[in-house]
């Protein structure tokens, strides 16, 4: 796949494997949550974001044949892996759809539900989105979410030094990006205003020890994007030398744990 500037980590295979790997982490928060949406046979649900179609896959099984599930990400690249991988598993009821969020064009009212993971972090204007999304949904219907609470409550347990300064560098890139890295605390006000209901609101807090599936997915995550805060100046090329020996002395140690940043559940329902 080609490198689409527009994403944060880019588009590429070694990405597309990260998020693979990403979705198996968060696979068990992803089921409770849509079960408690409502989400059915028989369903039309919109995958906001799909990247490369890890959550449409699985949302394809829940609504089965008789449901559709519409796939939409702006990565062509992305969208072409998730045809592929659609065919492969026998999924045909996905359909791609190339396209930006902040254009959302559907049929309003055609959709019995949708969902978005860590979409709305990165918008500007997540409140027009909402409204959109909305827009398409049917009384009725639910508006899913998974999205950043407090990113900042992500620590090394016990404290490192090095992993201080890197969580700076990040919180730092995120105020440039021009979303909100902690929008959760926004969407229950905006979607109040659209006449959602919030049916639910639940943080996720999660801590994994040296080795464990949330240890490795933030591991991941760093090994990603620390390089491109020291291209943009954020961290030095020794802040990040240094997050790498002491991470990598935490797992030769096999001691300690990492807090994952909160997380939040929603659910929204159009009356």
């Amino acid at each position: 796949m080609a490198e689409e500037s527009e994403y944060i980590l880019g588009v590429d295979e070694d990405e597309c494997a990260r998020l693979r790997f990403q979705h198996a982490v968060w696979l068990e928060q992803a089921y409770a949550l849509w079960t408690s949406a409502g989400f059915i046979a028989g369903d039309r649900v919109l995958d906001l974001g799909s990247g490369p179609g890890f959550t449409s896959f699985e949302l394809a099984r829940i609504v089965g044949p008789e449901g559709v599930v519409v796939a939409l990400d702006q990565s062509e690249g992305f969208l072409e892996f998730l045809a592929r991988e659609r065919d492969r598993l026998g999924l045909p009821w996905i359909e791609p759809s190339l396209g930006s969020v902040e254009e959302l064009d559907c049929a309003r009212e055609s959709l019995d539900g949708a969902y978005a993971r860590w979409l709305f972090c990165w918008l500007e204007d997540p409140g027009a989105v909402l409204a959109r999304v909305a827009a398409c949904v049917r009384p009725g219907g639910v508006i899913a979410i998974q999205d950043y609470l407090d990113w900042g409550a992500m620590k090394l347990v016990p404290r490192g030094p090095a992993h201080g300064r890197a969580m700076a560098a990040c919180l730092r890139s995120w105020q440039e990006g021009g979303g909100n890295i902690d929008v959760g605390e926004e969407l229950p006000g905006l979607a109040h205003e659209l006449g959602l209901e919030v049916e639910r609101f639940e943080p996720v807090a999660r801590t994994g020890a040296v080795g464990s599936l949330v240890w490795r997915w933030l591991g991941t995550f760093f090994a990603s994007y620390l390089p491109r805060l020291v291209e943009r100046d954020l961290l030095t090329p020794e802040e990040l030398e240094a997050f790498r020996a002491e991470w990598a002395q935490r797992e030769a140690d096999g001691t300690g744990f990492c807090v994952a940043p909160t997380m939040v559940d929603i659910v929204l329902r159009k009356s």
